[in-house]
């Protein structure tokens, strides 16, 4: 009951439902193509909200698709701490 309680109010402070992120994690096959996705597709990985994913929109429109995943921490805004939560999945 706690937790449900606890999770509830996460998705209520994210103000997103968190459920498909949590289900992709479990199975490894839900990948966003960082080089083709659009910025509501982007807003599913953990830690990445509306400004962010304009930047990484503004980033790709500028300097071209992305060539190593590596490359998106190039983006102002994005870590190395949060590009580690998403490694797993985003694809070129």
């Amino acid at each position: 009951m706690i937790i449900f309680i606890m999770g509830a109010a996460v998705q209520l402070l994210f103000k997103r439902d968190i459920a498909p992120v949590r289900w992709a994690k479990s199975v490894r096959q839900f990948k966003i193509n960082i080089n083709t996705a659009r910025a509501d597709q982007l807003q599913m990985l953990p830690g990445i909200g509306a400004k962010l994913s304009g930047r990484i929109l503004d980033y790709r429109k500028q300097y071209g698709p992305f060539k190593a995943l590596e490359d998106l921490e190039e983006v102002d805004g994005l870590t190395a701490k949060r590009f580690e939560h998403i490694k797993d999945l985003i694809e070129l």
